[in-house]
């Protein structure tokens, strides 16, 4: 397993021991995440197809990747080399890392290889590394000062391991010496598997030769020739190697041992046997990234949008010389749940949104509100302009009357407004759907929800949340729709599996709205009390303030009534009061005056035609009793 040229969109990839698996190494922003993709349509896997594991930091890297089998429980996980001196063992099923194996180093983890129960591995200081994978821990670690700027790393067996740089080095891992080396290649070797317990293969970066050793002795036992550059590497035992060249095809190599004894001198260069190009419908062609050897067919991995994954598999004994395969490559998936298109697609959309003509611009930018304050401008100028005219010519009654016979516009009949719902929610047509939903008549929407079917409840349901979302202006209105969709056909949603995650954005604003309920119902009554207490201290004041006056002016009538005919003549009636307390003094003086008048006339038999009979005088109060005959 290698890692992808820096042209490649994938980081690097690599099949399951089966084929039955694609684990993928892709860069969403700064991070590099990690997937699974199944190779055969109709598993039931489709669920990996979501599953992505991010890396921790933004600063790993994946080196190396490959697949194997824990001796311990016979799980298949995805061991992946990483730039920071470990090894992280990936469960595709759990979407988790479940152990971490480190070097306790900093050097980046070039190459490694499973063996039953124990894990080789090499760096990028050339330090070799065995690991037990029974108790996980680090068994053995040295370095060979012969070998250096090693790449790969190969396990034959009895303590024995390939380790390769521009040379291939045999050595003994017991005794740490260097038991046999194999001619070189000019660049470093990029391909190094094991054939059989005799035979290697092996392959450099940037070469389109892969050269076929003997272990015993060292010797090339053939070489396999490529039309241009050899990028991946997959081999069936001895009878099949697959390779994918630099310019996107794939080459087949049959029987790669067989010695052809009617060459001349025996030549023990080879050519392809097949070689297999995909193409789409237009005829134009579509580059490989990696292959997979089975033992009846070949899969082929091919890429869409950049970073999508499809596969197309093959038989042996189906494939011609140039072998072409037609792809189709347009997006026709019916379930938006399959849709594997780079950007998805967006369903309430009235077109398929594509990145690429999306627009951003900075938040400073103000030359549509200056337009828009512009326009605003120029239509008051005008309405001033409308007003002046209109007041200069005022209409008679006779003008204003047959105005008033312009009959009104009939409600919509709710049928209609059903069914025209219906066919916006089945076309997914918006500019129809809209003019449903802008009736605000609640008795209208209510006979409309009633009339529509309920496996189209779900449908608009998503549609309204999709615009309360997008258009919170318009919650208000929208929310009738939704209150009456979820009273009437509230028990058809209740049997729909996976609802919350249908409307999930639906879920989430009535959730938000609802944890508020509490609150506001707190904060009304508290309202309410406060209220309470204003009014009932405003009617005991204002009651209060009533009486006080009322005594008040009674008081003031007894103190100021009088006769002004008697007082004019100095008396006053018997059972009326005299005057307030604090004219006492003067009055005393008065009434001493006016007892010496009054002692003078009532000598007179009669005054005015009346006899008046004179009574006692209260000198001490100053008042003076007199009596009316």
């Amino acid at each position: 397993m290698s890692v992808e040229s820096a042209s490649s969109p994938l980081v690097t990839s690599s099949y399951d021991p089966h084929g039955q698996y694609l684990c993928y190494v892709t860069t969403a922003l700064d991070k590099q995440r990690i997937a699974v993709e199944p190779t055969q349509k109709g598993q039931n896997d489709k669920s990996l197809n979501e599953k992505f594991l991010y890396l921790e930091s933004s600063e790993l890297r994946v080196t190396a990747l490959k697949w194997a089998f824990l001796n311990s429980n016979e799980t298949l996980c995805v061991f992946i080399g990483l730039n920071n001196g470990e090894i992280w063992l990936y469960s595709p099923l759990g979407n988790e890392i479940i152990l971490k194996l480190s070097t306790e180093n900093a050097y980046a983890i070039n190459d490694f290889v499973i063996s039953k129960d124990s894990l080789f591995c090499v760096d990028a200081n050339d330090f070799l590394y065995e690991f037990d994978l029974i108790n996980f821990t680090l068994r053995n670690h040295f370095k060979i000062e012969q070998c250096s700027n090693l790449r790969r790393i190969e396990y034959v067996g009895e303590n024995r391991i390939f380790v390769a740089s521009h040379q291939i080095f045999l050595i003994d891992n017991a005794k740490r010496e260097v038991i046999l080396t194999l001619p070189g290649h000019i660049s470093p070797v990029r391909t190094l598997k094991k054939l059989s317990d005799e035979f290697i293969l092996s392959g450099a970066e940037n070469d389109r030769f892969l050269n076929i050793y003997n272990i015993a002795d060292g010797s090339i036992k053939s070489v396999l020739v490529a039309k241009s550059n050899i990028d991946k590497v997959s081999v069936y035992s001895t009878s099949k190697v697959a390779v994918t060249t630099e310019n996107g095809n794939v080459e087949v190599f049959e029987d790669p041992l067989v010695s052809n004894k009617a060459k001349r001198r025996n030549i023990k260069s080879r050519q392809s046997t097949n070689a297999i190009n995909i193409v789409n419908k237009n005829g134009a062609d579509i580059p490989s990234i990696n292959v997979y050897s089975g033992k009846d067919i070949i899969n082929i991995t091919y890429l869409t949008n950049a970073a999508v994954c499809h596969f197309v598999q093959s038989r042996w004994g189906s494939l011609s010389v140039k072998h072409e395969i037609i792809v189709d490559v347009s997006n026709n998936v019916k379930n938006a749940s399959q849709d594997r298109t780079l950007y998805g697609q967006d369903l309430a959309a009235t077109n398929t949104y594509k990145e690429g003509n999306a627009r951003v611009t900075t938040g400073d930018n103000f030359k549509h509100i200056e337009d828009i304050i512009s326009e605003m401008q120029q239509e008051l100028e005008e309405d001033r302009t409308n007003e002046d005219d209109e007041s200069s010519n005022v209409q008679s009654l006779a003008d204003k009357l047959p105005a008033l016979n312009i009959s009104k516009k009939k409600s919509p009949v709710t049928g209609t407004v059903a069914v025209i719902l219906s066919q916006a929610l089945q076309s997914n047509d918006h500019s129809l759907l809209e003019t449903v939903l802008n009736n605000r008549d609640e008795r209208i929407i209510r006979d409309t929800i009633m009339r529509l079917k309920p496996s189209l409840s779900v449908i608009l349901l998503e549609r309204l949340a999709e615009r309360i979302a997008r258009q919170t202006h318009r919650q208000g209105a929208l929310n009738v729709w939704v209150k009456w969709c979820i009273i009437i056909h509230g028990g058809y949603l209740i049997s729909v599996p996976n609802l919350i995650r249908t409307l999930a954005s639906l879920h989430s604003t009535l959730k938000s709205r609802a944890t508020l309920l509490d609150r506001l119902l707190l904060l009304e009554a508290k309202l309410n009390c406060s209220l309470n207490k204003f009014e009932t201290s405003a009617v005991e004041s204002t009651e209060t303030g009533d009486f006080a006056n009322e005594e008040v002016l009674d008081d003031d009538e007894e103190e100021l009534t009088y006769v002004e005919e008697l007082d004019d003549a100095n008396l006053m009636e018997s059972g009326e009061e005299g005057i307030s307390s604090d004219d006492d003094e003067e009055d005393v003086d008065d009434s001493d005056m006016d007892v010496e008048t009054l002692d003078e006339r009532s000598q007179e038999p009669h005054i005015n035609g009346k006899e008046l009979k004179s009574v006692s005088i209260d000198e001490d109060d100053g008042y003076s009793d007199v009596e009316m005959v």
